[in-house]
């Protein structure tokens, strides 16, 4: 998925998208800085005023009755805190005079506007909320989207500082947490730093370790530096004994990938110890995989060999003619439907912070190897009575990753199997739900290897939006040659048509990966264009889709689901080539369509670009030209 790895998350963040509306309407002359001012002065008018029915009147006529607006009106009017029930325990106030406004087409503007928060006891801090304004007709505006990552971020942060400075310690921490912070203040001078605690009946271990750790501190190799860190971490035992020595990059959850045990990781290696300290798996594995099985506990994959930890704990001989697509079934989550929170984990595992208020859940690494979840996912904390994020609710599976099997394909001549997972990150940190991504697993029986790859569904411009509607959901995995895979799936695309009245809302959009240094990456650096015109010579193979297309007047809004491409899609596809190489339209409307890709807004000049073609270019136009000739009545061919 696309949330960075963070091992140590400054605050909760959620983002509010209230969804986000294309170029529907009929061509409109840019907004203009001094109304986009004036309608949020208006808008902040009602704020102050506590009028939320009025301030909803602001926003787009399909979301102003939304959950997460109402929300987030009650939060900016002081009704209620992010968790929407209790009351806020400071203020919150808008600055809209002094609005950033910056354009992004014909018709959208983003205005970034301050929030200040304000507390007697504390000193005044800000976050920002960025709205994007839809210009709807002359001099009228609507709120379409609003992304309110740092504004929640901030507000939980600074709820948690005023909690800290003017309510008793024992009345917002549970004893075994108070207990645990004064450990931890001990610990600090053997130890550079206390990173977590895990409550295990009653009793508590302590990760800490001997490498001083920033404030934010990344896993894996996409780190601020790009390289991959490495720690001297080591667990202690309720006693303060070390069980695990202080020579580790991260230790997991006790018991969390398989009973009983701890798995660590070093580099690319991983291990088990036991709870004794027994260090029960070398850690010189790259994949551990958790199994249900009468025999044995985990399979041990070890470059290419394979062994079993076996149930009483040894470790088997290397296995022979073993093939790793007999035993998928076995391994745990593998063709399962699941859903990961904070109940999933035995223990509670929570920060040595008095600022970071949820629980950590440290998914097993073969979960991360196949890019289903992040190395660290915060829950909601039952320990601390803090804060709740805006889309909490009552905190019953609102707060869980969950992972949907989507069946199986199998080519024809069998070298491989793909399974796709649909993954919708709902935790602390995650993107609340409304952003859904897909997993495909590539089983490759040749390399006798699992390989995944993580693939957002929304391709649209902007900053994304809900989950798919549900009547489109193809998913498949073609192997083009022993090196290139092409992975299409169901994605959202809000792409306007030619008629500014329709938009294309969903349909396949194709990944094409590779096989590198034993992982599945894209093959080719991605593009914008939505249709696979840059990479592959088109056949009808690829007019056989399911499309989701959604028509627009007069406010309302419907929509129609087919299984191929209509003239419009054709003109679509072959007129999205030549804006890519800047191509100035003589129809006006394809420049508008285009203007917010390819860089195309001070750009998208040219007369001619026939010099700038590729064979491929060449041969898709061609093609997309015979199926348009073809289709009666068609009067569109020409660019």
């Amino acid at each position: 998925m696309k949330t960075k790895p963070v091992i140590i998350v400054v605050a909760a963040v959620v983002i509010l998208v209230c969804g986000f509306l294309f170029i529907r309407s009929k061509y409109l002359s840019k907004p203009e800085k001094g109304e986009i001012t004036q309608f949020l002065n208006a808008f902040n008018a009602q704020i102050k005023a506590g009028n939320i029915d009025s301030a909803s009147l602001y926003f787009e006529a399909d979301q102003k009755s939304g959950r997460l607006v109402k929300t987030l009106l009650k939060v900016l009017t002081n009704k209620t805190n992010t968790g929407g029930k209790e009351t806020p325990i400071f203020k919150v106030s808008l600055n809209t005079e002094d609005a950033t406004v910056k354009f992004v087409n014909p018709e959208l503007a983003t205005a970034n506007i301050t929030a200040n928060f304000n507390h007697d006891a504390l000193k005044a801090e800000k976050a920002t909320l960025v709205f994007t304004i839809h210009k709807t007709g002359s001099h009228q505006y609507k709120i379409s989207q609003v992304n309110a990552t740092n504004f929640v971020k901030g507000y939980i942060a600074f709820q948690n500082k005023v909690i800290n400075k003017t309510i008793p310690e024992k009345d917002i921490y549970d004893p075994i947490t108070l207990a645990a912070f004064k450990t931890a203040d001990q610990l600090k001078t053997k130890y550079d730093t206390v990173l977590w605690f895990e409550h295990i009946n009653g009793k508590t271990y302590f990760y800490v370790s001997k490498s001083p750790l920033e404030k934010e501190t990344y896993w894996g190799a996409d780190n601020k530096d790009g390289k991959v860190p490495t720690h001297q971490m080591a667990l202690l035992n309720p006693e303060l004994k070390e069980i695990i020595p202080p020579e580790y990059d991260l230790i997991h959850n006790i018991g969390g990938t398989v009973d009983g045990l701890i798995e660590v990781e070093k580099g690319s290696k991983r291990g088990f110890f036991d709870l004794t300290g027994k260090l029960v798996v070398p850690v010189d594995y790259d994949q551990l995989y958790p199994l249900s099985d009468e025999e044995n506990l985990a399979l041990l994959k070890k470059q290419d060999d394979y062994f079993y930890l076996k149930k009483d704990l040894t470790v088997s001989e290397k296995l022979t003619d073993f093939k790793i697509a007999d035993v998928l079934s076995k391994i745990k989550l593998y063709g399962s439907s699941v859903k990961l929170s904070d109940k999933s984990s035995k223990n509670l595992m929570e920060y040595n912070s008095r600022e970071r208020t949820s629980s950590i859940l440290i998914p097993p690494s073969y979960l991360t190897d196949w890019q289903i979840t992040s190395k660290l996912i915060d829950f909601q904390n039952p320990l601390r009575k803090g804060v709740k994020s805006m889309d909490e609710g009552d905190g019953e599976g609102s707060l869980s990753l969950a992972i949907t099997f989507g069946g199986t394909k199998q080519p024809g001549d069998n070298w491989f199997e793909s399974a796709f997972y649909s993954i919708a990150d709902d935790y602390l940190g995650g993107r609340s739900g409304l952003y859904t991504t897909k997993e495909v697993l590539l089983v490759d029986k040749k390399q006798n290897r699992i390989l995944g790859f993580n693939a957002s569904t929304y391709m649209g411009d902007g900053e994304g939006g809900g989950a798919l509607s549900g009547p489109c959901n193809e998913n498949t995995l073609r192997a083009i040659n022993d090196s290139l895979f092409e992975f299409k799936t169901t994605s959202q695309l809000y792409q306007p048509l030619l008629d500014t009245t329709e938009t294309l809302d969903e349909g396949p959009y194709y990944h094409y990966l590779q096989i590198k240094d034993g992982k599945l990456v894209p093959a080719f650096q991605k593009g914008d264009r939505i249709f696979p015109t840059q990479y592959v010579k088109l056949d009808d193979s690829y007019l056989q889709n399911c499309y989701v297309l959604s028509h627009y007047t007069n406010n309302q809004s419907t929509s129609r689901t087919v299984d191929h491409v209509t003239p419009a899609i054709l003109q679509l596809m072959k007129n999205e080539i030549y804006a890519s190489y800047q191509y100035k339209f003589k129809n006006q409307r394809w420049n508008d369509v285009f203007m917010n890709k390819f860089n195309r807004y001070e750009k998208g000049n040219l007369a001619n670009v026939d010099d700038s073609l590729t064979v491929i270019d060449k041969y898709n136009i061609s093609f997309i030209n015979s199926k348009l000739n073809a289709q009666k009545g068609n009067t569109l061919a020409a660019k």
